[in-house]
């Protein structure tokens, strides 16, 4: 299997599991913006006891997952990696932070999105929260997915809300220097 049918084959399992989730990083910003490729693949999920072996078990013996939780440090959010031994390639499940305020309302404002890249509707995050996580995550890559995504998806932005989250991480400074980078925004009087 290569990377995308690695992506397929999880959220195929997560939906037969019955495990709220949603895909993030790369594959939510590709959605939204200019596709770029990755290394592994993001999900948020919310476990209960035994779900994690037994995704990694319907998975299949060339999926491996790591016992060991580790914690993410922007949202502190606790995560597991199963990796698809062949490519390893991995598959990061963060668990839902109900103690970081954004990373709640994301989750309940995810929807359902076809995703070309895997030719699969997936509970994906609102292109809003997409900019407001990379905002806050701030890695370069990020930073251009930002761009691009803005520049993509600018028009069908819901602006008051992108600011006012923008404001409480303190992120509004960098999301004005990235609009610069735009070449031509629809409406731009909306973003600023």
């Amino acid at each position: 299997m290569n990377n995308v049918e690695v992506t397929k084959a999880v959220v195929c399992v997560l939906e037969e599991c019955q495990v709220d989730y949603m895909l993030v990083g790369a594959y939510s910003s590709n959605a939204y913006g200019i596709a770029r490729a990755t290394h592994d693949v993001d999900f948020v999920v919310v476990v209960k006891p035994g779900d994690l072996r037994a995704i990694a078990q319907r998975l299949g013996p060339d999926f491996v997952l790591d016992p060991q939780i580790m914690m993410e440090g922007i949202t502190g959010s606790l995560r597991n990696i199963i990796t698809y031994t062949p490519t390893l390639f991995q598959i990061e499940l963060f668990r839902l932070n109900t103690k970081d305020e954004h990373h709640e309302a994301r989750f309940r404002r995810r929807h359902r999105h076809l995703l070309a890249e895997i030719q699969r509707e997936v509970w994906l995050p609102t292109v809003e929260d997409v900019v407001i996580q990379k905002l806050r995550w701030q890695r370069r890559k990020d930073l251009d997915d930002v761009v691009n995504v803005l520049t993509v998806s600018g028009p069908i932005i819901d602006w008051t809300y992108l600011r006012s989250w923008t404001a409480k991480h303190e992120t509004d400074v960098l999301l004005n220097e990235l609009l610069k980078e735009i070449p031509a925004l629809p409406d731009l009087e909306q973003a600023t």
